[in-house]
């Protein structure tokens, strides 16, 4: 805090205890009313709800507006009164109030509606937003890195050859002496399909595209061609995409499926195609999950068909190994997933997202054909073709062990300007049909 915010708030804080010392004078001789009673109610959680008058009006209780003490806090007050409300271990908070049956009865609000709209109700994060002050600064300052093709401002980017090693101090450099640059990693793409990418990074380190994501449509192209034709050389600058960034993608409630390849596969003793890990069973590495597969699981869930703006869920368990440090590795050196032929039998679907709980969807390394250096063509196939985006570390185990694969989906994205990605989880809602497994 600064010095000048510090002094003024001790002033501050003198002059209310002075005022509070008068108050208290003042309950004392008017019989115990005033702040003294209110500070006991705050002690021992007294509703200090308004009254209501006869008449239908509110008598406003003018002790809510006294002076503020923070004894309660260090007398144990304060903890007592949460305690007996929520319990010595809670973390909740009034989170608690929010229950199975206060959703059902929020989602009462919609029974009857013919048409039922999302709300955006963030604010759209943008370099240089303003933040409260404090060191090291609250500072949002996202760059822009590419790989194969050359944009067209290439001399805002650094290059793998002239960015140096000196990390956070040569951003800053640049910031005061070029403007921002972003990170230009070279003119090739990867694998014989040419598949180029953006991501965003920030100076201290950092990305959207980690852990749950979900992939967006500026992220990965072919070449300088990306989804619906827009070239990508006339839109990475160096802070991020003037085309089809995050900040496009509004919040949205659909349907969502488990597809439990997991389950299919224990069911069916495949062996071969399972594996345990520390005690959790998962696909074995490199499975590719058959179209086959997706459809029998499907119907052993009694799943009717994809719908149009479904988001369909796979499970394989492979996000145990992405919870546990010694098996990072295994975790990003292979994956079971779904290939071209089971992208092409979902995109004639047209859901609105497919997802998996895999770091990357897709089995890799991939499927063997007449061009083995192939990479990433199932993110081709759904993003640049077709405008499906990809989810990725969507953990279904929950809804699965409760019996669930129809289930509400919820997706509030990140409101970040010319984000290749957003890393906030979604929500499923459903209702359960069994107990835990």
């Amino acid at each position: 805090m600064r010095s000048d915010h510090l002094n003024f708030h001790l002033s501050r804080r003198e002059m209310l205890s002075g005022m509070a010392k008068i108050g208290a004078a003042g309950a004392i001789a008017a019989g115990g009313g005033g702040v003294l009673a209110s500070a006991a109610g705050a002690g021992t959680g007294h509703d200090h709800d308004n009254k209501e008058m006869p008449n239908g009006s509110t008598l406003v209780r003018t002790d809510y507006d006294d002076s503020f003490s923070i004894e309660g806090a260090l007398n144990g007050d304060w903890a007592k009164a949460t305690q007996a409300r929520y319990g010595k271990e809670d973390q909740l908070g009034s989170l608690n109030e929010i229950t199975p049956k206060t959703t059902a009865r929020a989602l009462r609000l919609l029974d009857g509606g013919r048409e039922v709209v999302t709300y955006r109700l963030g604010h759209l994060m943008v370099n240089g937003m303003p933040g409260f002050s404090t060191y090291p600064p609250r500072k949002y300052n996202q760059r822009l890195i590419l790989q194969g093709y050359v944009p067209n401002a290439a001399d805002k980017f650094f290059t793998t050859a002239t960015r140096g090693n000196e990390g956070e101090d040569e951003w800053r450099k640049a910031d005061r002496e070029r403007g921002p640059l972003g990170y230009f990693q070279g003119p090739n793409g990867f694998g014989t399909n040419n598949l180029s990418a953006h991501e965003e990074r920030f100076p201290e380190g950092g990305t959207y595209q980690i852990a749950t994501q979900f992939d967006n449509l500026n992220h990965v192209g072919v070449g300088h061609i990306y989804y619906n034709g827009y070239d990508a050389r006339e839109f990475a600058s160096p802070t991020g995409t003037t085309k089809l960034g995050m900040e496009h993608v509004k919040p949205f409630v659909t349907r969502g499926v488990v597809i439990d390849i997991l389950d299919l596969k224990i069911s069916q003793g495949a062996t071969t195609a399972l594996q345990t890990v520390n005690g959790n069973k998962m696909l074995a590495n490199s499975y590719r999950i058959t179209l086959e597969d997706i459809q029998a699981a499907m119907k052993r869930a009694r799943l009717g068909k994809i719908q149009a703006g479904d988001v369909v869920c796979f499970r394989t368990g492979w996000h145990h190994l992405g919870d546990d440090p010694t098996t990072y590795a295994q975790y990003l050196a292979t994956e079971p997933g779904i290939y071209l032929r089971e992208a092409r039998w979902l995109v004639d679907h047209r859901p609105a997202l497919v997802a998996a709980d895999t770091w990357a969807l897709e089995v890799l390394p991939g499927v063997p054909t007449s061009d083995p250096g192939q990479l990433f063509t199932v993110h081709q196939e759904l993003i640049v073709k077709n405008g499906i985006r990809i989810g990725e570390g969507v953990i279904v185990t929950d809804l699965a062990n409760d019996g669930v694969h129809e289930f509400v989906y919820s997706y509030s994205p990140q409101y970040a300007l010319g984000a290749t990605a957003g890393n906030v989880p979604p929500m499923g809602m459903a209702v359960r049909k069994k107990g835990r497994k």
